[in-house]
């Protein structure tokens, strides 16, 4: 990518493939001699550029106030906010029952204990062969992503208690008003806006009328766009090399690609440790719509 696009035209650009149709006409002669016209139908396949619009100060003010347009419809509509969700359950004697402290505070402890005996397998302070210690290891390794997983898990079921709350609404609605606002894309040399002109509802019609048809070009444009526009809204994705990273997590693996023991792991270890930092386009593209759908308070 050139760096002018890099430091001056967008936060991203990136390429989806879409398989069009043609006409083609091709000229030739007949047994007499006589020219002849013969036009067929074929297919090619177009990489399309879609690019993210770098913000100005406008667009960040506008958003703003959207979010908190938002958040009071969401209050007024009867949801509670973060903090007096918070001290409800906190008059109640908190989140956690008794049990629940204690499976987590087991499992806290159980990996703990499981980082130490790694430590000392590395160090190799039981002086076993080099086999044994690799295998060791290995099984070591396996049972603190399993912990790791069932601790995030743990922590995901009492987070999804705030997952209704007017800011969480507020915040998934301005993802999407992001998402319906900086996302272009090109048609020859011409650059052109994904989701048309006007205001928010506006956008979100023509959105729904993407979902409609169901084509797999836009399908796969909206829900790159969808990712890239929530790591970046949530301060995740600033340079162009932190949306190449996005993008290459977002590429599906190569039929008959085999992984190697080690690369599994760190796929297993880097999805559980970031199991808690999923974008909220994931929440946001799938919400929007039933939000959007709802009354305004009086």
């Amino acid at each position: 990518m050139s760096e002018e696009n890099k430091t001056k035209k967008w936060l991203y650009e990136f390429f989806v493939k879409k398989t069009v149709e043609k006409r083609e006409t091709e000229k030739s002669k007949n047994d007499k001699g006589e020219e002849v016209e013969t036009t067929k139908t074929v297919t090619e396949e177009l990489n399309i550029p879609l690019m993210l619009k770098k913000p100005n100060r406008k667009l960040y003010e506008q958003a703003d106030l959207f979010y908190g347009i938002k958040l009071s419809e969401g209050i007024k509509a009867g949801l509670l906010t973060k903090s007096l969700l918070a001290k409800r359950y906190s008059n109640d004697g908190g989140f956690l029952s008794e049990s629940e402290k204690e499976k987590y505070a087991g499992l806290y402890m159980n990996l703990f204990e499981l980082e130490t005996e790694l430590q000392r397998l590395q160090v190799n302070l039981d002086k076993i062969s080099s086999s044994q210690r690799k295998e060791k290891i290995k099984e070591v390794t396996v049972k603190m992503l399993e912990t790791r997983r069932d601790l995030q898990e743990f922590e995901l079921a009492q987070q999804s208690l705030f997952d209704q709350t007017a800011e969480v609404r507020a915040k998934n609605q301005t993802v999407m008003w992001w998402l319906l606002n900086l996302s272009l894309h090109k048609e020859g040399e011409e650059v052109l806006t994904v989701f048309g002109e006007g205001d928010y509802d506006d956008r979100i019609a023509k959105y729904d009328e993407y979902e409609e048809q169901d084509d797999p070009f836009w399908n796969e444009a909206i829900k790159k766009l969808a990712y890239f526009v929530s790591f970046w809204e949530s301060g995740q994705a600033s340079e162009w090399e932190d949306f190449d990273s996005i993008a290459e997590k977002l590429e599906p693996e190569e039929e008959g690609e085999e992984e190697t023991e080690e690369k599994a792991e760190e796929k297993a270890e880097e999805k559980a440790e970031q199991k808690e930092d999923k974008p909220a386009a994931k929440k946001a593209v799938k919400k929007a719509n039933k939000n959007k759908k709802e009354p305004t308070p009086a």
